[in-house]
């Protein structure tokens, strides 16, 4: 694993999952954690937890750059659904009964950190860094597979090819 592989991207992401793991047992709404409240959005958060940590160990583990560009494509798109239930939950129907049910710090902070796993799998489609020593090699060891190029066809004679009437 070669850390330095991480771009500013992965890092992004890396940390709001890790925020958002941390952050899901703190008090969203009336004193209670997401994990207790939220039924569907628990699901929701902890899969965008996994796939943004997913994206950080393809990274790391020096895979293909087309897994990390699927992995943060997938974590876009399912961060995406978590956020607007999140936004739907803490915005306009927070579990219990409105007047009862306060909403915590917990929650803006867990929508903040979803939304730096949004950020982080953009960034990370955004920063192809083709110039980079991992990105040279892996092009290197591309073309090394597929050998030598190959010459060109010969040149054609038109008047020779030409259909003879018999």
């Amino acid at each position: 694993m070669d850390v330095r592989r991480l771009r500013s991207g992965e890092i992004v992401a890396g940390i709001g999952a890790a925020s958002l793991a941390i952050v899901m047992f703190l008090d969203w709404f009336g004193g209670r954690s997401a994990w207790e409240t939220l039924t569907i959005g628990r699901v929701l958060l902890v899969v965008t937890i996994g796939l943004a940590a997913t994206l950080v160990v393809l990274t790391l583990r020096m895979r293909a750059v087309s897994m990390a560009t699927s992995a943060a494509t997938v974590t876009i798109g399912v961060g995406a659904l978590a956020l607007l239930y999140l936004l739907y939950r803490v915005g306009i129907d927070e579990p219990g009964p409105n007047g009862l049910v306060s909403i915590d710090a917990g929650a803006y902070i867990g929508v903040a950190c979803v939304l730096a796993i949004i950020g982080g799998a953009w960034r990370t489609l955004d920063d192809e860094r083709t110039d980079a020593p991992a990105s040279l090699r892996q092009t290197e060891r591309v073309l090394a597979v597929r050998g030598a190029p190959r010459s060109p066809p010969p040149e054609r004679d038109p008047a020779r090819d030409a259909p003879r009437r018999g």
